[in-house]
């Protein structure tokens, strides 16, 4: 009888072992499989901005956009502000003909950039400029980010 009892007790420890190294063997070799998350280069960002000014991607433009200038700007103020702003320009199209990082030194980027735009009424209007970038680490979307793609308001923060 105490054989027995010896048996299985030995059956029942092996059996443990087995099931913990298993287990840690599942959890150290377990590959995580949330990519990590790469913050886009200062072109990819403006090239993101206009792709989604033609896809009529609103959110897409305005978390291109500094948190700073969102809190001064008032047509960047909320999501539903800069949309009305947006669609207010009457762009159906926003061709992307060139994007060229032209500066950065880690903290500060500027790109220049050549777009056409295409309007409602069937009109394009060639607009060439240059985009500032700061890395807004403090954002509530990290990375670089657009300090003033309009108007007359500069985030200076």
């Amino acid at each position: 009888m105490v054989g027995m009892k010896g048996k299985n007790l030995a059956t029942i420890l092996v059996f443990i072992a087995f099931l913990i190294a298993g287990i840690a063997y599942i959890t150290l070799t377990k590959k995580n499989n949330i990519p990590e998350y790469e913050t886009p280069s200062p072109e990819k960002v403006v090239e993101q901005y206009f792709t989604a000014w033609s896809n009529k991607n609103y959110p897409d433009m305005y978390a291109a956009i500094s948190d700073g200038f969102k809190k001064i700007e008032p047509t960047a103020k909320d999501l539903g502000a800069f949309k009305e702003y947006a669609e207010s320009q009457g762009i159906d199209n926003a061709r992307i003909l060139s994007i060229k990082e032209s500066s950065n030194d880690g903290n500060t980027a500027a790109v220049d950039y050549s777009v056409e735009f295409s309007f409602a009424n069937g009109a394009k209007s060639k607009f060439d400029g240059t985009f500032t970038l700061k890395y807004r680490q403090g954002d509530v979307i990290p990375g670089w980010k657009l300090i003033h793609p309009y108007g007359e308001n500069i985030d200076t923060t």
